[in-house]
């Protein structure tokens, strides 16, 4: 009886296995989700880094998500060989022996990113209910900051609870974007198109921006994946799922690329690209549902970086030491957060976009990116020799 019931409780087991989405499946689905938050929502990313490169914009978030996809394949395969799933353990062993080295970086360039990013859902959220509402910028401001530090006193779980439904939202209206935008003005596509060429724009800048872009994308991105790793059987697991990753966020890219230049020049010159064109189709309903959206998914990810703060530095020595009771002490570290972000918001959509996620980019590639490639690539050259030795 007791093999027949252990028997029962696995053949249970192994049913609820098979009927999870495949591991590969939800890496895959990670990356598109963390990608296409409120910066790739309002177009202004996408404008600046391949929209305003005329045609070659149409090739270059290829080499992008390439370069992404390649690092985010042997971060993955190095997670499923050794079982770690744990970012700061993973660096540890995967960049020993320069661990410290890398560990600071990547220290430095999370710490920027949560700077960045919440500045930039707090600036593109403000000038949404602007643009949309009349609010006045500050008015705007000081709101989402209000809403932000009452969600992550009273509702973190619900935002968290929503935060699939929220990326689920934004990619379908993304996706009515691009095609009622297309289907509306598909002849200035193709004006557009044949009026350029290589010739008019810098072909190496183009590059550079998309492996910038790589870049700064990085910092969050691989460290997301390593932690849904779980479940991996093979390489050829992990080959999928960074191959399938490449693919959906390279149509993405490209679709809104390709949504741009019905509308050039207003739509990159504007700073929401995507919202312009949500008006210029004159559906209030898909506007409505836009501007909510967006500031939804903003919420969403400025509580997502708050935590993260409060996770990495809510328990430190010299913390717990001036502040005894946790609570207080992760209040104080998220109202940091937000004071610094306001200040970084108020520099711009375009700033934060053009030049601090550039210059994170910068950074990025050489701490992040590149090394993630090279060292996985190292690190499996050595296995190969190791099992034919």
């Amino acid at each position: 009886m007791e093999i027949k019931a252990d028997s029962k409780i696995e053949n249970a087991q192994k049913r609820k296995r098979n009927s999870i989405v495949p591991p590969f499946l939800g890496i895959a689905a990670v990356w598109f989700g963390t990608h296409a938050g409120p910066g790739v929502a309002s177009g202004k990313q996408v404008a600046s880094y391949y929209s305003a490169y005329g045609i070659i914009g149409m090739f270059t978030p290829i080499l992008a998500m390439a370069l992404l996809g390649l690092a985010i394949y042997f971060a993955i395969e190095y997670s499923r060989v050794h079982e770690i799933h744990d970012f700061k353990t993973f660096t540890n062993k995967f960049f020993h022996p320069h661990e410290k080295l890398f560990s600071a970086f990547f220290e430095i360039s999370f710490l920027v990113t949560s700077l960045l990013a919440p500045g930039l859902c707090i600036a593109t959220s403000a000038q949404l209910l602007e643009q949309y509402f009349g609010l006045n910028i500050w008015i705007g401001t000081i709101l989402m900051v209000l809403i932000s530090v009452i969600l992550v006193i009273y509702g973190a779980e619900i935002v968290k609870a929503a935060s699939t439904a929220l990326t689920v939202g934004i990619l379908v209206v993304i996706g009515l974007i691009v095609f009622l935008g297309i289907k509306a003005n598909g002849s200035a596509i193709s004006t557009n198109l044949a009026n350029t060429s290589v010739a008019d724009y810098s072909l190496f800048g183009g590059i550079w921006l998309a492996i910038t872009y790589a870049g700064f994308q990085s910092t969050g991105i691989i460290g997301n994946c390593i932690s849904v790793s779980q479940g991996l059987k093979s390489k050829n697991d992990s080959i999928k799922s960074a191959t399938l990753g490449t693919i959906l966020n390279t149509v993405m890219l490209v679709a809104i690329v390709l949504v741009n230049y019905a509308y050039q020049p207003e739509s990159i010159n504007s700073l929401l690209p995507n919202y312009y064109i949500v008006q210029q189709l004159g559906l209030p309903i898909l506007e409505t549902v836009y501007v909510i959206f967006v500031i939804m998914a903003s919420l969403s990810t400025i509580i997502a970086f708050a935590f993260s703060l409060v996770a990495r530095y809510g328990n430190k020595e010299y913390l717990v030491n001036k502040i005894k009771q946790e609570k207080s002490r992760n209040i104080l570290i998220v109202l940091g957060m937000l004071i610094l972000d306001v200040l970084v918001s108020t520099f711009g959509i375009a700033s934060i976009v053009n030049i601090g996620y550039k210059y994170l980019g910068y950074f990025s590639i050489f701490v992040v990116l590149f090394p993630f490639i090279i060292v996985g690539m190292k690190k499996g050259n050595q296995k190969l020799t190791q099992e034919n030795e």
